[in-house]
């Protein structure tokens, strides 16, 4: 059941991404267009969507499940991390980024969202919030080589970032929202997934089809889509998980999910191979179709 209900939202998302292709191809988008629609995506949507995740009644389950699905994503990124440099090291550093980071949030919550339900963008969240502390410090480290480049205080303005802080506190402090707030906080984060999916219909519109069977993204892509999943899965079995399946599965979603498009922006602004970064986020989101729904329908069996 989980497989065919997957299977349809991903199926669900590459119709968004094609209308992306469409809008490209025609003109009807242009690269700019695409440059502000990105921006709007990660300043206003991606921030409402979180902060919206968390007005939701206070108690000390919801806080200890909040702990737990940032416990989990943490030690999922701590994973993925030390396998991507045990492979790739600082030799190959943008195999080594593509391999580190899923795309937890364009495409992670969303799946989150199908499967579990408005719960799981609440899961889902903190996922979010590791990885652009990860991407911004670790990430700029494995890309340039140097630890005077990190800036903490460009983590500090992040707005995904500053939107869990938001809804954190919000949440802790038990802050009564208004519903005409609630309601178009919902209202905008209902734009995520179709915006989302179609600016990556966007890369796929400006990338040759043979750029896709690049032998050397291949390597990466497999150990971000099939080997990193599939051992923190069995690192999930080991774990003492209390029955929190809806949790974990939610965690899971976004670790298994493809190549982060964060990467395209890190490859600009380092001068790295920018069509190669394309050619892993593009391919990884394809192959993600088949290796999503396997992952998370064994996930729910074992789990």
């Amino acid at each position: 059941m989980l497989f065919w209900i997957l299977l349809e939202r991903i199926a669900m998302m590459a119709l968004l991404a094609a209308v992306g292709v469409y809008l490209s191809r025609k003109g009807l988008l242009s690269a700019q267009g695409s440059k502000d629609l990105g921006n709007i995506l990660l300043r206003i949507i991606i921030p409402c969507l979180i902060v919206k995740s968390y007005i939701t009644e206070y108690s000390r389950e919801r806080l200890l499940e909040l702990a737990l699905s940032a416990g989990l994503a943490l030690m999922g990124y701590l994973l993925s991390m030390a396998i991507a440099y045990a492979v790739y090291g600082k030799r190959r550093r943008l195999e080594n980024f593509a391999a580190a980071f899923c795309n937890a949030g364009f495409i992670g919550i969303p799946l989150a969202q199908a499967v579990v339900g408005s719960e799981g963008v609440f899961y889902a969240a903190a996922a979010v919030a590791l990885l652009n502390l990860f991407q911004w410090t670790y990430g700029v480290y494995i890309m340039t080589g140097r630890k005077d480049a990190i800036s903490l205080k460009t983590i500090a303005k992040n707005p995904v970032v500053l939107s869990i802080v938001i809804g954190v506190s919000l949440f802790l402090c038990r802050v009564p929202v208004p519903g005409l707030i609630s309601d178009t906080l919902g209202a905008i984060a209902g734009m995520n997934t179709p915006i989302a999916m179609i600016l990556m219909g966007t890369y796929l519109a400006k990338l040759p089809l043979r750029k896709l069977l690049d032998r050397r993204a291949f390597g990466c892509v497999l150990l971000r889509l099939v080997v990193i999943p599939a051992v923190l899965l069995a690192i999930f079995c080991l774990l003492p998980l209390g029955g929190n399946l809806p949790l974990a599965m939610a965690v899971f979603l976004t670790a298994a999910t493809p190549v982060g498009a964060n990467i395209c922006i890190f490859a600009q602004q380092y001068n790295c191979d920018y069509e190669f970064s394309v050619v892993t986020v593009c391919l990884s989101t394809v192959l993600s179709v088949v290796t999503v729904p396997l992952l998370a329908s064994l996930a729910q069996i074992i789990l």
